[in-house]
């Protein structure tokens, strides 16, 4: 069965590869910095949770699909560089962010409130989404920033 935000294992190992990243870590691969892989990940949690509003959709229409979703989100492995939805584009928007313990914590908090109101908005590549997807979406895309930085 695919890991899920919403299975309370799979919630609290990443809960817990997050509180065991230092801001030391290095990266394997990418861009970013270990605070903006942070901000980033918490920038897909708030358009999520409506706190910052989608400003439209990104990619190609079949990502939109329930093939396009259910092949990338449950079939397709993630590979290096892949494409980010604008809004949460950390180098080419210059986006601010605070300090690492900030930043890790207000992941963690996010991550809280994803628990609490579970019922998302729609996401720039993939549309809207049922529980069970999202869920699988922020699983997958924390486990592949994680990863990033050995956690």
């Amino acid at each position: 069965m695919a890991s899920n935000i919403f299975k309370q294992q799979d919630y609290q190992g990443i809960v817990k590869r997050i509180e065991t990243l230092e801001s030391t870590n290095e990266k394997e691969w990418g861009k970013m910095s270990i605070v903006q892989m942070l901000e980033h990940c918490s920038l897909q949690l708030k358009l999520g949770l409506g706190h910052i509003e989608l400003s439209g959709y990104e990619g190609p229409g079949i990502q939109r699909t329930w093939f396009g979703r259910k092949s990338f989100l449950y079939a397709m492995p993630w590979t290096k560089g892949l494409p980010t939805p604008s809004q949460m584009n950390m180098i080419k928007n210059s986006l601010l962010f605070k300090e690492f313990d900030f930043e890790k914590d207000q992941l963690i908090k996010l991550l809280e409130e994803v628990q609490k109101n579970p019922n998302l908005k729609p996401h720039a590549f993939f549309g809207a989404m049922n529980q069970k997807d999202w869920g699988r979406l922020i699983w997958k895309h924390l486990d592949y920033h994680l990863k990033q930085f050995g956690g």
